[in-house]
């Protein structure tokens, strides 16, 4: 037999710790201290930082540009179509002051209304249509189907003509026309109406619109309305005017011959809405002249004692220069009567 010589003990030692060396390797409890060092690559899932750089999506921020559709409060620019308020300037079509009127319209719609004579009543109404089917009174006259003979009882005198035509028209397209050549008290012209009496309560307001064509020229006392009884015994109560001025006033009877007149020449060429009151009870006169009462033809027992007013049975418009020869030529449109205050708006 064969006797191997002993190994030298330094060999089998380092022998020993190779083949440990090598078992460590592979050993699952041996390797928990050591790997634990690679774990810490792990370190690495700190990366996910860069889920950080989501924030990125911070710069969705430039949504909030979209804040420039607020631009679009340009649009409020439109606030321009307010400039329509220049429509205001249709104004002009106060104008339409009348036919007298004229130009002193431009300035504006209220210079309508402060045109000449009559014509300031744009408002009235002046050449639109006839209103006397909704003026609610006890009589109006438009003229518009000519002069009704079951209405009116014509008389007239002299060279005086008395007709309806076209020719001037407050309202709609017609209107009375009565014209003197050589005036005076023999050449008169008008139309009596009786179907509007006996006036309740004795109170009786009557409403017209008049054109003078010309100036009157005379001082001479004239009429256009005259209301009277039956018998006649106290005298005609007469609105017309005298010194080519409105004015109010009587004849025969107790209350005498007299007329009071305005400090207000009648105009030419414009229409004028003249009403006027004959107030039994109180025997007392008012005239308005445009809806605007004339206070120097208020009159009554105040200043003519004696003076009282017929239980009224008739009322006549027209045209009668007593004294004096002037010729004359007017138009009378919208005759309106009733027993309570009309104005020139109905």
């Amino acid at each position: 037999m064969v006797i191997m010589p002993k190994p030298n003990r330094r060999f089998w030692l380092l022998l020993f710790a190779a083949m440990s060396a090598a078992g460590a390797c592979t050993s699952s409890e041996g390797g928990i201290v050591p790997t634990a060092g690679t774990g810490g690559g792990a370190a690495t899932t700190g990366s996910a930082g860069t889920v950080g750089g989501a924030g990125t999506t911070g710069s969705a921020g430039t949504v909030g540009g979209a804040g420039t559709s607020g631009g679009a409060g340009t649009s409020g620019g439109a606030g321009t179509s307010g400039g329509a308020g220049t429509s205001g300037g249709a104004g002009t079509s106060g104008g339409m002051s009348g036919r007298g009127g004229g130009s002193a319209g431009t300035a504006g719609g209220t210079s309508g209304t402060t045109g000449t004579g009559g014509n300031a009543g744009g408002s009235f109404g002046l050449a639109g249509p006839s209103r006397c089917a909704t003026a609610n009174v006890a009589l109006c006259e438009s003229f518009e189907s000519g002069l009704d003979s079951n209405l009116w009882k014509t008389t007239k005198a002299g060279d005086a003509t008395i007709t309806v035509d076209a020719v001037h028209a407050a309202r709609g397209t017609q209107a009375l026309h009565v014209k003197t050549t050589a005036g005076g008290g023999s050449n008169f012209a008008y139309i009596k109406e009786t179907r509007s009496f006996p006036a309740t309560n004795n109170v009786l307001y009557g409403r017209m619109f008049v054109w003078f064509e010309d100036d009157v020229t005379t001082d001479g006392h004239f009429s256009l309305a005259e209301g009277a009884g039956n018998p006649s015994s106290l005298g005609m109560i007469r609105f017309g005017g005298q010194f080519k001025e409105f004015g109010v006033g009587t004849d025969a009877g107790p209350s005498g011959d007299w007329t009071d007149h305005d400090n207000k020449r009648v105009p030419s060429k414009t229409w004028v809405c003249a009403e006027f009151e004959f107030d039994g009870p109180n025997n007392t006169f008012h005239v308005w002249w445009d809806d605007m009462e004339r206070t120097m033809l208020a009159s009554g027992p105040s200043k003519h004692a004696s003076f009282a007013m017929p239980t009224f049975t008739s009322l006549w418009f027209g045209w009668w220069m007593y004294n004096i020869a002037e010729p004359q030529e007017i138009w009378i449109d919208e005759i309106a009567v009733d027993f309570k205050p009309i104005g020139c708006a109905q």
